[in-house]
């Protein structure tokens, strides 16, 4: 039996058009949609829903408050918003940890890649 990884290397040319949506489509599940089971089997089922269920919400009412805050500033990116509301300081706070979250999926992305 050929492991996940095994088969994906070999179906997918590295940096052919399958093998890029692919690696996109891996990316946007994330490892946090791949840990949900873990989430429940560690939690139990009815907290390990609530907990799902709580990141859920989080995740909407962050991304509500982007949208409001994108129309009220007018602003598209994270760093503009940032420095329409407070300051250049903050926008340059932005821009590295945007920064170092790119940083992060790359490095990720090498993990996920080389894994044998």
């Amino acid at each position: 039996m050929m492991s996940p990884v095994r088969f994906t290397q070999r179906k997918f040319r590295a940096g052919g058009t399958s093998g890029s949506v692919f690696s996109l489509i891996a990316a946007t599940l994330g490892a946090g949609t791949l840990t949900f089971p873990y989430a429940v089997m560690q939690n139990g089922i009815a907290w390990g829903t609530i907990l799902i269920i709580l990141g859920a919400l989080i995740s909407y009412y962050t991304g509500m408050l982007l949208v409001i805050t994108s129309n009220h500033t007018q602003r598209h990116r994270y760093e503009d918003m940032a420095e329409a509301l407070f300051g250049k300081r903050m926008a340059m706070f932005t821009s590295v940890m945007n920064l170092l979250c790119l940083m992060g999926f790359i490095m990720s992305y090498i993990v996920y890649v080389s894994i044998p």
